[in-house]
């Protein structure tokens, strides 16, 4: 008598074939969504990459390693080449254009905006004019007139708004855009992360005291990103710290004091108010 077992009849047969086709066509399947999924990580990739890089021309004209005339025009439009891609990589990528980076034109776009760039100027102010009281700057030439200070004020808004809205864009929006199921204190480590990487060429090329404060102010404008949902929010506050920077330097002569540990311990400890003032606002 043989060994072997009896032949299986054709109905076990085409069973067989049938759950073998039916495996194939499922590890098939299978690969084809990793297919999938490397491409849709190769993009999202390739996009950030893309934003990234044109925003670094656009900081080092800014930082005069480059320098493309017309001066500060061309730094002005590199920036708006920034915000304008960023839209153009969104709709390649079949999303809504801006409003992909919760930074749509919807009916409260403007209040969010004014709201960033009140509360941020407000505090920011008030920072800096203990920190005078504090003695980390000295200060002289003291003038003030409330037309030039508008004006100012108005300008400094424009002018700066290319640059804030480009950066926001790539270390804050862009991520966000793809984490919304992440936990919270993963965007925010990463988008933190992003910002400091981001002034890559102002770490290479100057001193510890010009850019000790980047993780701080990351992690504040992430906060607010993450608990608003709204850029428009975001920039204003990004904006404020620029705005104050300028327009006391309008209104007065401004020296930083020597004593490099004194301005920095100040720095960061107002930093950390100013993230405590953003929590408290939007908690």
């Amino acid at each position: 008598m043989s060994g072997f077992p009896p032949p299986k009849d054709g109905i076990e047969l085409r069973h067989l074939a049938d759950s073998a086709q039916n495996n194939l066509a499922y590890t098939g399947s299978i690969t084809w969504r990793i297919v999938c999924s490397m491409d849709i990580y190769l993009a999202v990739l390739f996009g950030f990459l893309t934003l990234f890089l044109l925003y670094q021309i656009a900081e080092a004209n800014s930082l005069d390693i480059l320098h493309i005339p017309p001066k500060p025009l061309s730094t002005f439009l590199l920036f708006i080449v920034v915000v304008v891609a960023a839209d153009l990589v969104a709709r390649l990528q079949k999303a809504n254009g801006l409003a992909a980076y919760s930074m749509g034109f919807n009916s409260s776009w403007w209040q969010h905006y004014l709201f960033g760039v009140l509360l941020g100027v407000t505090a920011q102010g008030v920072l800096e004019s203990i920190g005078l009281l504090f003695r980390v700057r000295e200060v002289s030439d003291f003038r003030f007139s409330l037309t030039a200070l508008s004006g100012n004020f108005l300008w400094i808004l424009f002018a700066n708004f290319p640059a804030a809205a480009a950066e926001d864009l790539i270390t804050r929006g862009y991520p966000f855009r793809f984490m919304q199921d992440a936990p919270f204190i993963v965007f925010v480590i990463l988008s933190t992360s992003l910002y400091v990487i981001n002034h890559i060429l102002r770490l290479a090329t100057k001193p510890i005291t010009d850019w000790y404060h980047l993780p701080f102010t990351g992690l504040t404008l992430a906060y607010a990103l993450a608990r608003t949902d709204s850029l428009w929010f975001v920039i204003g506050l990004h904006q404020s710290g620029n705005v104050i920077y300028y327009m006391m330097r309008q209104m007065m002569q401004v020296k930083n004091i020597e004593n490099i540990r004194r301005r920095m311990t100040y720095g960061i400890a107002s930093e950390l108010v100013f993230l405590v003032i953003v929590i408290l606002f939007i908690h």
